[in-house]
């Protein structure tokens, strides 16, 4: 019985010694991850060309050239209709430039991209944002919500039965 005991002693130790060491050298496994990222990003929907233009609009904002920025935004979107990410970095762009409008219209599309996706927690919170620039966009984003997310308010109707209302207006919410 003792020498189970210490045979599982052993054993165990040793895993537990060699996962550390793994974790430790854990550079071995970058290369590989790496290798698979630029696989993916290489892919025919979404080849260098198209990272390209995404890096290089963010560049020529950190650079300071907001209009060049929107163009190869609006060119990377283009081809990319379906990328949230690209509608919010955009609208981020506009609101910082204080184009206000625009950047509630981009926002608006990435919340409705990411419906589409069921990222309903990532949606809801571009509606502060939108609802401070542009409510009406805020209301109609918030009606597709509750059909989304089942965010109905039950209420006491006649017969004691519940109704389904639904939940606040962005223009009261937020």
């Amino acid at each position: 019985m003792l020498s189970k005991v210490a045979n599982w002693t052993i054993w165990s130790a040793f895993i537990v010694v060699v996962t550390i060491f793994i974790y430790q050298q854990k550079d071995w496994v970058r290369p590989a991850t790496a290798s698979v990222k630029s696989m993916a990003l290489q892919s025919p929907d979404n080849g260098p060309a198209a990272e390209d233009k995404l890096n290089s609009a963010r560049g020529a904002f950190a650079l300071g050239d907001d209009s060049r920025s929107v163009m190869l935004y609006k060119e990377y979107i283009k081809s990319h209709a379906k990328q949230a990410d690209a509608y919010g970095e955009l609208g981020n762009v506009y609101y910082l430039t204080g184009q206000r409008p625009e950047a509630a219209q981009a926002f608006y599309e990435a919340a409705n991209l990411l419906l589409d996706e069921h990222k309903f927690a990532e949606a809801t919170s571009l509606l502060q944002i939108i609802a401070q620039i542009n409510p009406m966009l805020a209301d109609e984003l918030t009606r597709k919500l509750p059909k989304q997310m089942g965010m109905y308010a039950p209420t006491p109707s006649v017969g004691g039965a519940l109704a389904q209302t639904p939940s606040q207006s962005a223009l009261t919410f937020y």
